[in-house]
């Protein structure tokens, strides 16, 4: 338990230093990936339900604290809902078609942006396609490139 939990808080600082440290170097036009929300969906897919979310909202009001949020206590939302449902997927991989398995990512994944851009962007004269668009999938489709760049050597690691 207690190496279990070293593991955790060291890949939580890790992520956070990726966050702080190299993602402002990675951003094209607004667009970042979330280090912190991939450790979140991977904890909480091996530990399951419960960890995910009280993980997803330490790391999250951590993240807000340190001002990597916008709102204080959004990417504590956030996070705990993507550990919820992230968690909801322990020990589903091989009863799920793989296609399925991974389309669940996607729609967290961008759940996850399409609720912290409509709240950033509340009270603009954006609409929600040009959200969408311009911010929630572009968001989602870079964060997802290092989802599957880690799922692969994580996946590979395993068998």
């Amino acid at each position: 338990m207690l190496r279990k939990l070293t593991y955790i808080i060291l890949i939580s600082l890790i992520a956070i230093l990726v966050q702080v440290l190299f993602v402002p170097w990675m951003t094209i036009r607004e667009i970042r990936p979330d280090f912190i929300l991939l450790v979140v969906l991977f904890i909480a897919r091996t530990e399951g339900r419960m960890v995910g979310q009280v993980y997803g909202f330490i790391i999250g009001m951590l993240a807000d604290a340190l001002g990597m949020g916008s709102f204080m206590g959004l990417s504590a939302l956030i996070k705990t809902a993507v550990g919820f449902f992230s968690g909801c997927m322990k020990n589903q991989r091989n009863r799920l078609y793989p296609f399925y398995y991974q389309a669940i990512y996607v729609l967290i994944i961008l759940f996850s942006y399409v609720i912290l851009y409509l709240v950033n962007y509340k009270g603009t004269d954006f609409s929600f396609y040009f959200i969408m668009v311009r911010f929630a999938l572009p968001s989602t489709l870079y964060t997802l490139v290092f989802y599957g760049l880690l799922d692969y050597f994580i996946s590979s690691g395993k068998s």
